[in-house]
């Protein structure tokens, strides 16, 4: 548990920017070991709350739309298994105290709705992504379900920063303006659809009860 609060105390140092997570990815997809590496990342910047949409963007924009995408989905699906591992090996009680009463409000959420609460957390920000995943560890639902919500739920957010990510890829490469027009258009309807579809699965699985001052999912 100190090693635990020592390491997340270390992360918060960390001062993320756009432009340099952007960067990160950039020069890690020259590398032999770029795979591991991303993954990597995505692992150790979400104990510092790092936004997942600009891992997402750092990923797509170094290694394109359609591999970044993968590697997003890769990368998050194993980071979010570390941090579900971590607190069922921590236990609640020390969760508890790590991440306080919104861990305990999202347990009890869990407990009910499982599957459910694992994908409607992904598809709109409902609290701090390791906060989250620690507590389904803790929670008791089995990790199957855990994997299967977070691996459904993190797909229309990645395929966003996608659009958009191809959009900045055009612009740089000299595409014309529809192409621009059409990316930005699509990108907008598919970001409407994720906050009718979060809006809904938040009531249906109780999530819009619980209100956080900070979303870093």
């Amino acid at each position: 548990m100190i090693f635990l609060i020592g390491f997340y105390t270390l992360t918060l140092s960390l001062n993320f920017q756009a432009t340099d997570v952007a960067s990160w990815f950039q020069r890690l997809s020259e590398l032999p070991y770029a795979i591991p590496g991303t993954v990597l990342i995505y692992t150790v910047a979400a104990f510092a709350g790092a936004p997942q949409w600009m891992l997402h963007g750092g990923s797509v924009l170094a290694f394109g739309p359609v591999f970044g995408s993968f590697m997003a989905w890769i990368s998050t699906l194993v980071s979010a298994s570390f941090d579900f591992w971590l607190g069922r090996r921590l236990g609640s009680e020390k969760v508890g105290k790590f991440g306080g009463d919104l861990v305990r409000k999202f347990i009890a959420i869990i407990r009910r709705h499982g599957f459910w609460t694992s994908l409607t957390v992904r598809v709109v920000p409902s609290g701090p992504f390791v906060v989250i995943n620690m507590a389904a560890g803790v929670a008791g639902m089995t990790f199957l379900a855990f994997l299967a919500g977070t691996a459904i739920g993190i797909i229309p957010k990645i395929i966003a920063v996608a659009f958009f990510g191809g959009g900045i890829q055009g612009a740089a490469t000299g595409k014309g303006p529809i192409f621009l027009i059409l990316v930005g258009v699509f990108a907008f309807l598919w970001i409407g659809m994720i906050y009718l579809m979060g809006a809904r699965l938040k009531r249906k699985t109780g999530l819009d009860t619980v209100e956080t001052k900070t979303s870093e999912e």
